[in-house]
């Protein structure tokens, strides 16, 4: 195999799939982030004007990057299909950690 070709998995100690989800909501899901350190609150958005009538806000939340939490900002994105709804990432505390379940469209 080509070493050239491997993704780097520098950080991939900190990546693991979702425990305890069923198939269906893992795949929504895809894999989480955990951490030891709980996240600051959250950051005070400003929304802007929706640039079309079926676009939703999607919020954003303290992702993690480095070794730190770090904020992504939240932005308008259209549904996958008309009657979708967004369910915001979010940390929960699970033992002595905290996981980022990613957000996805339901």
């Amino acid at each position: 195999m080509n070493s050239e070709k491997l993704p780097n998995w520098r950080g991939a100690k900190a990546w693991v799939c979702a425990a305890g989800l069923g198939l269906a909501a893992a795949a929504g899901a895809g894999c989480t982030r955990t951490v030891v350190e709980a996240p600051p609150q959250p950051q005070t958005e400003v929304v802007t004007v929706a640039p079309g009538p079926d676009y939703v806000w999607i919020g954003g939340y303290w992702g993690w990057s480095w070794g730190h939490y770090v904020w992504i900002g939240g932005h308008w994105d259209r549904p996958d299909h008309p009657r979708a709804v967004w369910i915001q990432p979010r940390w929960e505390h699970r033992g002595d950690r905290y996981v980022l379940v990613k957000g996805y469209w339901r």
